[in-house]
């Protein structure tokens, strides 16, 4: 994905696991695909919630892309304290 791409605006939808379970809110407007990122990041910590992503460009991005990219974003341990304390 282009860094341009990052920049650019995308909405977040955000489904439950279960079908039984349906959201009716609309998408959450974000002025670039790194916030609605962030938010849908917020959402995956909640097994029972799925967050969808769709670009500016009408790509659909599902909650394992955004859990993948998330995970290549953040290298492993970075978030630990002593990764932060050694930097």
């Amino acid at each position: 994905m282009e860094i341009e791409t990052l920049e650019r605006p995308a909405s977040l939808k955000v489904w439950h696991a279960g079908a039984a379970r349906f959201l009716s809110r609309h998408p959450v407007q974000f002025a670039s695909l790194r916030e609605a990122i962030a938010a849908a990041a917020a959402v995956l910590a909640h097994p029972d919630r799925q967050p969808w992503i769709v670009t500016a460009d009408g790509d659909l991005l599902p909650p394992n892309w955004i859990s993948g990219s998330l995970k290549r974003a953040v290298p492993a341990g970075a978030g630990s304290r002593e990764a932060r304390c050694s930097s």
